[in-house]
């Protein structure tokens, strides 16, 4: 990791944390040109090539040729746009904070409704049942959001994240890439994050479930990282109250970003 890449990375981590979301490149429909070389009848091998590999090879093309005229500046102009980009269009602190409102109001329901608005498929009917829904909405946002693009900007550069970010955009298209694919993309980020609720969490518990389901791609990544939460968290989420369980929820993945940012800075000095 080269300074300059971290620093795209903590320009583009405040923009998106200070003021959210939106603009002119999240308005941007870069799959756009590629959605006429597939059909219904497309085998998800195709839908992945046209709909995240091919703007993906475009865009590094682009980057190497800038890269190559203006050397470093190259990373802080498209380096710290791809990974803003990739980031999304939610803005997860603006919706954590309305949930946490409605729930410290008692208004169970209302943070519920917050949740369906984004996620259609909310089918939660009590208290504990919203707890789960919340934590696998919210660890799956953290992830997609912020965890996973900046894991795969480290790793594989600008690219990397843009790639990450193309292939959660297919899911709601009616070209989605196949659950499979992005299990194993969403493998390394959601067990990383689940590590990082070890330390702030119930640490022999939540390495437990690491250990145990971690290494297989069977769970589904709503699965583990339910699973994870509940073994994070003390107390039963039938019992807790539901702001103090999304609160305990919260202060896990604040948390863990300030982990992660703390460990992406020690690469950077050695």
């Amino acid at each position: 990791m080269d300074y300059l890449a971290f620093l795209s990375f903590m320009v583009a981590t405040g923009l998106y944390w200070f003021m959210g979301p939106g603009g002119p490149l999240h308005a941007i429909d870069v799959q756009s040109p590629f959605r006429a070389q597939i059909d219904d009848a497309s085998r998800a091998n195709s839908v992945l090539l046209w709909l995240v590999g091919a703007p993906t090879a475009a865009f590094a093309v682009l980057f190497m040729i800038f890269e190559g005229l203006f050397g470093g500046a190259a990373m802080l102009l498209f380096g710290t746009a791809a990974l803003f980009y990739s980031f999304g269009r939610e803005d997860y602190p603006t919706l954590t904070q309305r949930v946490l409102a409605r729930a410290r109001a008692g208004d169970s329901a209302g943070a519920a409704s917050v949740i369906d608005a984004i996620e259609s498929d909310g089918e939660a009917h009590d208290d504990a049942e919203f707890c789960g829904e919340a934590s696998i909405f919210f660890s799956k946002m953290a992830m997609q959001r912020w965890f996973g693009p900046v894991i795969y900007f480290f790793l594989m550069g600008p690219a990397g994240a843009v790639a990450y970010r193309l292939a959660h955009e297919t899911q709601g298209t009616a070209f989605p890439v196949s659950e499979s694919v992005m299990r194993v993309i969403e493998w390394l980020p959601s067990r990383l994050m689940a590590l990082s609720f070890a330390v702030f969490g119930d640490f022999d518990k939540t390495l437990g479930h690491v250990i145990q389901k971690g290494p297989s791609l069977q769970p589904s990544t709503a699965e583990f990282f339910e699973d994870a939460v509940d073994a994070a968290l003390e107390g039963d989420k039938n019992e807790l109250a539901v702001y103090e369980r999304l609160s305990g929820l919260f202060r896990l993945l604040d948390r863990s970003f300030l982990l992660w940012l703390g460990i992406f800075a020690l690469f950077v000095l050695v």
